[in-house]
């Protein structure tokens, strides 16, 4: 018993307690820090260095750093132009990185990852890359923007001239480039919309490598053939897609919809519900199938369908106001209005919801309700030129020229180079009498779209208004000449002509 309790017994039993605790510490360490270790290599994140830029360039602002930071934007605007549910790559600038290491002894996980990456050839993306001067003065038009990105290989991309385009718009550009190599079907979905042949034609190659994304591309081709009305295309396309993957959710949605619109109710349905079976909460899925009810001529059904789509995607606005719409159509105003009330409470700048109500007091003859109806669309959305001159085309039909050029002066901030913000707050200037100001915007009007026949229409009335008959007749003249729709202005403009040549 005395040995049992001596103090070799007790240092010995200490150290079997502290050898067990100590394993058993670093097993659970080992437990909580690998699956970590195995999700960060498993990423495949790419990392944007700082970008090399002159010491000119560097003074104005745009320093290494900031310059990743705007390649970094240009990657998510291209993202988000490619108007895709497809998860695409995750990228970050360096600076913009928080790595965890020890205190005191220059280890880090980031370290870690990054040698047992090298170890099995598994390497993380990079880009990089430098501004290259044109000349000794290396003045900024010149500058070109020279990327590498760095995986097991390296790509090269060289972009051209700055010259005189948009720095954000140069970024993205250089993004665009960039997605070519890291995510090509981002890359040809966000040029879709202005370039579909292109977009097609690239999409097929897609299709024909047997790429990874090749339901996308299929998808897109899809999509961009609907947009076109060629139904039986799409739906080919769509089908092929599936085929690919029985579970592809989007390709479904987009059949349902391709075989309502060509009257294939019974497919459309069947497409819908083998969503809703597979996904219960698919909003799309119900919102299809109230689409599908409304062409059977079954509103109530349908309103029931988007009420519940309302319930399953709480946040958006949309379904909401395409019930009040329903409700409208069919006459029932007080409860289309409650339910657009109902979108508004979600959103209270959803526009769509503002332009069904609008709509409902236009078609009433009532301007100065529809009036505070976009009003509060235009104060809840000051960044949005087209709220602002929604709101101002209707205080112009009220004849309240001075709040309307207000509105159309900040739609014309906004967007710059919309010519018809332009034309229509150079009206609204000439109705004011303030005929100067209103020739300044109706030339700049002229910059901006020189083929729009209505802009010489105006500026012939301003001309006229301040005598300057020869400049009238020439501006009425070239409102004829571009004018194709048969305006209904046309024998006045004429007989304005006459009488000034007189």
């Amino acid at each position: 018993m005395r040995d049992r309790f001596s103090l070799a017994g007790f240092d010995s039993w200490s150290t079997t307690v502290r050898s067990i605790f100590l394993n058993a510490l670093f097993l659970v360490a080992v437990i909580i820090v690998f699956p970590v270790l195995v999700s960060q290599f498993r990423r495949d994140e790419v990392v944007i260095e700082p970008i090399a830029v002159p010491e000119a360039l560097s003074k104005e602002g745009l320093t290494a750093d900031v310059a990743a930071s705007r390649v970094w934007d240009g990657l998510q605007d291209v993202t988000a132009k490619a108007k895709t549910s497809k998860a695409s790559i995750s990228a970050i600038p360096q600076s913009r990185r928080v790595e965890f290491s020890f205190p005191d002894s220059g280890f880090s996980i980031e370290s870690l990852i990054f040698h047992v990456r090298r170890l099995f050839n598994a390497y993380e993306t990079r880009i990089s890359g430098e501004f290259v001067c044109s000349d000794a003065a290396c003045a900024r038009s010149g500058l070109r923007l020279r990327l590498r990105v760095v995986r097991d290989t390296v790509e090269i991309i060289d972009m051209p001239a700055i010259g005189d385009e948009p720095e954000r718009q140069y970024f993205a550009d250089a993004a665009t480039s960039i997605m070519a190599t890291l995510d090509p079907f981002i890359a040809i979905a966000a040029d879709a919309e202005k370039e579909p042949l292109r977009a097609t034609t690239l999409a097929r190659r897609l299709i024909r490598s047997h790429h990874k994304d090749a339901k996308w591309a299929y998808n897109l081709v899809g999509l961009i053939r609907y947009n076109a009305n060629d139904l039986p295309a799409a739906t080919e396309d769509f089908r092929a897609a599936i085929a690919l993957d029985a579970g592809f959710v989007p390709a479904r949605l987009n059949l349902g919809n391709v075989l309502r619109v060509a009257g294939d109710l019974d497919g459309g349905q069947a497409e819908f519900n083998e969503v809703h079976s597979r996904d219960a909460g698919n909003a799309l899925a119900v919102e299809g199938l109230s689409d599908i009810a409304m062409a059977r001529k079954q509103p109530d059904e349908a309103i029931k369908y988007l009420v519940q789509a309302a319930d399953l995607d709480p946040e958006n606005p949309r379904y909401y106001a395409k019930a009040g719409k329903i409700e409208l159509d069919r006459g029932r105003k007080e409860q289309g209005v409650s339910l657009l009330r109902r979108s508004l409470e979600l959103e209270p700048g959803y526009l769509v919801a503002f332009a069904y109500l609008a709509s409902m007091y236009l078609g009433d003859g009532n301007y100065d309700e529809a009036e505070k109806v976009f009003r509060d669309a235009a104060d809840y959305s000051p960044q949005s030129a087209q709220a602002q001159a929604e709101d101002a085309n209707l205080l112009a039909l009220l004849h309240k020229w001075d709040q309307a050029a207000e509105r159309y002066d900040r739609a014309r901030t906004l967007e710059p180079g919309n010519a018809g913000y332009w034309l229509e707050y150079g009206r609204c200037l000439q109705a004011l009498g303030k005929q100067k100001e209103a020739l300044a915007a109706l030339e700049t009007a002229v910059k901006l779209a020189p083929d729009k026949a209505d802009i010489y229409s105006a500026l012939g009335d301003s001309y006229r208004d301040t005598d300057r008959k020869p400049e009238a007749i020439a501006a009425y003249k070239k409102f004829l000449e571009l004018d194709k729709s048969n305006s209904p202005t046309r024998p006045v403009i004429q007989r304005f002509i006459e009488i000034l040549s007189g």
